[in-house]
């Protein structure tokens, strides 16, 4: 078993089943994101669309994989969920975020190589600064717009980077 090396640590390697997941996410983002902006809250039925949407991309990495124990599969997910438990409120030490928007950035790293997920967590943190500035309401600011545009961001970034084009059907 042979240690990933930085290709595989920061490609973008989408097959068609997993782009359409990508803008059906993306469209949940938007929606949610503008009922966060207007409410400071999403709805939760949004959480558990976010969360299945991962467990569906984890059973679909260990397909792809060939159900064996690839390093970089470990090292994404099991950097995506210390990532995302370090964000939860109730622990904080990255963020202190509501368990929806640990959901929306576990479900949009769930896409990502482990080097693109470190990445999209270091483009959540800055951007939040100017987010939070701009959108705070009290001692709170609407964090899914922060998830939605990191993610955006990210994936046009990593395709630009690899000259990649989406796959055709």
């Amino acid at each position: 078993m042979a240690l990933p090396g930085p290709v595989e640590l920061f490609a973008l390697n989408l097959d068609l089943v997993q782009v359409y997941g990508l803008f059906f996410l993306l469209g949940s983002f938007t929606v949610a994101s503008v009922s966060d902006v207007k409410h400071m809250a999403a709805q939760r039925e949004f959480m558990d669309v976010w969360l299945a949407f991962a467990v569906v991309m984890l059973a679909l990495d260990i397909w792809h994989h060939g159900f064996q124990a690839d390093p970089t599969l470990i090292i994404k997910w099991l950097l995506l969920a210390v990532l995302s438990v370090l964000s939860w409120h109730r622990v904080g030490v990255l963020f202190q975020l509501a368990r929806a928007d640990c959901a929306a950035m576990a479900a949009a790293a769930s896409l990502l190589a482990p080097g693109a997920i470190a990445l999209f967590w270091l483009l959540m943190k800055a951007l939040s600064v100017p987010f939070g500035a701009a959108l705070r309401k009290g001692q709170h600011y609407p964090f899914l717009p922060v998830v939605t545009t990191a993610t955006v961001a990210l994936l046009a970034l990593s395709w630009w980077l690899a000259g990649a084009v989406l796959p055709h059907a």
